[in-house]
């Protein structure tokens, strides 16, 4: 396989530097205590996002930890990507762990101990396959749905989001979740959710990983500050995360196109679900129920609408997505783990939240845009919530669009826009019969005024969309990191570490250490 690049920072135009290479036989052993003496190798931008301006980011903070001089990426060796790739999903399910403790890594506590070795950070190889695995686009889906019914009804089939598969799953293929990490060369993000696929599968080259990782965006040049203190992080969780050598993976939910696409859903026939505002008495359905397009017999609260929204686009997604991060590392005999992220307004927004809610010092940023809520609304009244990040990953709502109007008209685009899934002749389908596609119901006018109504309402009233969570979420982080076997060897039983992890760093990157 072929060495691979960092990826790309969206602004500058500065030609980018070649990826280290990668080793064709096992590199010589290096003892890992050693401290490298040559430079890291530094990104240089490719690719440009859009927006006008590059967000302000505040790296990592010089503690004595990171005090270490950064060593470079290792080298690795093919046959061990082959490995990888053939390592059964089933021993990785029926053996999976996490493992935490870094090389350089130090736990205080009946625990206690402090590696004597430096941090060894991923090879760009393993991360782009911890990438391709968390969020790749693995070709196209296979959409075997019953668009009409036996009467030639519509079953509301079209309100599926893309033809797009990817590595995990989606309601309605939304694929709301884009992947954000640090590490040591800075931060990084990979917009993915509207590509197009060309084939049924992508990823099934060896060097397909490599390729996408190239596509990541650049979007700052140090390791993100995210401050380790309550109220943040829990207090188990302030000395593992984000250390000099790891790369921290946090997803991030965009719950926007999930609530209006889950409308559509709702409203248009045969479903005809109607909500309505118990908690302040609004009911601005109520010209659909008498219309009939929406069934009045059982009124569901928006409130719960909303929380089902947030557990399918950011429970149900999220999980998955960390779920593929876990076995990726298995297969690699990499350490890693899932654990309870930041808080999501302090690390989109940076500082200011971070002291807002009592947190000391300083805190970095991914730079999103923030919305402030009025200060006469019904719920979190003055509070400012995520929106999206310019050019990069954005809401479907105000400041990306206009009103709530086109925030809907947008998200009815993406199917039935010029360059729509199911209008845009140029767009790979999934069938070999063009024809079928020719006879997709069309969503009801009716039901999209429902869905503009609904909108409007929960943006006038409330000052923000949705109403009780955020825009842009995060909850579950994961880790990935080269690990220390002493500090297993000292408190665990050999078997704890299998043999794949134990003689990692010498069949991947021809390192020596005298703790495997």
């Amino acid at each position: 396989m072929a060495a691979i690049e960092k990826p790309k920072k969206p602004v500058a135009k500065a030609a980018p530097k070649a990826a280290p290479k990668v080793a064709t036989n096992v590199a010589p052993k290096v003892v890992l205590k050693a401290v490298p003496k040559a430079k890291p190798a530094v990104a240089k931008p490719r690719v440009k996002a859009a927006g006008n301006a590059t967000p302000k980011f505040k790296s990592a903070k010089v503690t004595p930890e990171r005090r270490r001089k950064l060593v470079p990426r290792p080298t690795v060796h093919p046959g061990a990507l082959a490995q990888a790739r053939a390592f059964p999903v089933l021993e990785s399910i029926f053996t999976r762990r996490s493992r935490r403790f870094a090389l350089g890594a130090e736990l205080t506590g009946p625990l206690g101990f402090k590696s004597d070795k430096e941090p060894v950070p991923l090879a760009f190889e393993e991360e782009a396959i911890l990438v391709a695995a968390a969020t790749g686009i693995s070709g196209l889906a296979t959409e075997e749905w019953p668009f009409l019914d036996d009467d030639g009804d519509s079953t509301s089939g079209d309100k599926i989001g893309s033809f797009t598969g990817r590595t995990y799953p989606s309601p309605l293929a939304n694929h709301n979740v884009e992947l954000f990490w640090t590490n040591d060369d800075g931060v990084f993000a990979l917009p993915q959710r509207d590509v197009r696929p060309k084939k049924h599968n992508q990823l099934a080259d060896e060097n397909a990983p490599n390729e996408l990782y190239r596509q990541a965006v650049k979007l700052a040049d140090k390791r993100l500050l995210v401050p380790r203190d309550r109220p943040n992080l829990f207090a188990f969780n302030h000395r593992i995360p984000n250390a000099q050598g790891t790369s921290m993976f946090m997803p991030i939910t965009d719950i926007t196109r999930q609530c209006i696409s889950a409308m559509l859903l709702y409203f248009d026939r045969p479903h005809g679900y109607y909500l309505v505002d118990p908690h302040l008495g609004g009911d601005p359905l109520r010209e659909y129920v008498k219309s009939g397009l929406l069934d009045p017999a059982h009124a569901v609260d928006f409130w719960e609408f909303e929380r089902w929204q947030m557990v399918d686009a950011n429970g149900v997604e999220q999980g998955l997505m960390v779920g593929n991060l876990m076995h990726a590392t298995q297969a690699m005999g990499l350490g890693g783990h899932p654990f309870n992220g930041g808080k999501g307004r302090v690390t989109m927004g940076g500082e200011q939240y971070w002291h807002e809610i009592g947190g000391k010092g300083p805190c970095g940023s991914l730079g999103f845009e923030m919305l402030k809520i009025p200060d006469d609304a019904p719920l979190g009244a003055g509070e400012s919530v995520p929106v999206g990040l310019k050019g990069v990953f954005e809401a479907a709502m105000p400041p990306f669009q206009k009103n709530m109007d086109k925030a809907v008209d947008s998200v009815v685009d993406i199917r039935w826009g010029k360059k729509g899934i199911f209008t845009d002749k140029t767009r790979a389908i999934p069938w070999t019969n063009r024809q079928a596609i020719e006879q997709m119901p069309h969503p009801s006018d009716e039901a999209i005024a429902a869905t503009k109504t609904m909108c409007n309402y929960i943006w006038n009233t409330y000052g923000r969309f949705p109403a009780t969570i955020d825009p842009m979420m995060m909850t579950v982080w994961y880790q990935a990191q080269h690990l220390d076997l002493d500090f297993y060897k000292k408190y665990y039983p050999a078997e704890v570490i299998p043999d794949r992890v134990r003689n990692h760093m010498r069949d991947w990157h021809g390192m020596d250490c005298d703790c495997c």
